[in-house]
């Protein structure tokens, strides 16, 4: 038997986990779709996230069953914004990439009656990834008196000088 495919981290499974109980579900389709998502695999809390791995906040560039290929970031539906480039967890695209890694397929039912299919092509960014990226940085090197020699004059927008002062608010 094949593995469903999907693997969620600890924090996209509370979402979904807290989405199931608080809120009704659209269609029947989508419930399904939610279901197969909560028994998918779980990443243990201590490891390493993979860095192909779609999650919340992940930006993604997936392809569709309509020929589609597009890039978004997988967001919560609070965060949404008409005709942006986020793509909430809320819809079946969202929901359905979220948990796959780079060069995962997932097929779905949709209330039109059809099957629809994504697979996920590429993570640009993911949320994780920063936690690496401090090592990557050049190091800062901070010089003691190091600005004493510069000469610092304050802004004033009336020119040099003093200005006309506080009388004038």
């Amino acid at each position: 038997m094949k593995r469903e495919p999907g693997m969620l981290v600890a924090r996209d499974a509370y979402v979904l986990e807290k989405m199931a109980r608080d809120r009704p579900p659209l269609t029947q389709e989508w419930k399904a779709l939610l279901d197969r998502k909560l028994v998918a695999a779980r990443l243990p809390a201590q490891s390493t996230v993979p860095s192909d791995l779609a999650m919340i906040d992940a930006r993604v560039t997936f392809h569709c069953a309509s020929g589609l290929t597009d890039t978004r970031t997988l967001c919560l539906p609070g965060t949404y914004v008409p005709g942006g480039a986020f793509l909430p967890i809320t819809t079946f695209y969202g929901l359905a990439l979220l948990g796959l890694r780079e060069g995962e397929m997932i097929a779905f039912a949709r209330p039109e009656g059809r099957r629809d299919w994504l697979a996920l092509e590429r993570v640009h960014f993911q949320p994780l990834m920063d936690e690496t990226a401090p090592a990557q940085r050049p190091a800062f090197r901070l010089v003691a008196g190091g600005l004493e020699e510069r000469n610092f004059v304050p802004a004033n927008e009336n020119g040099p000088g003093e200005g006309p002062g506080p009388s004038v608010a």
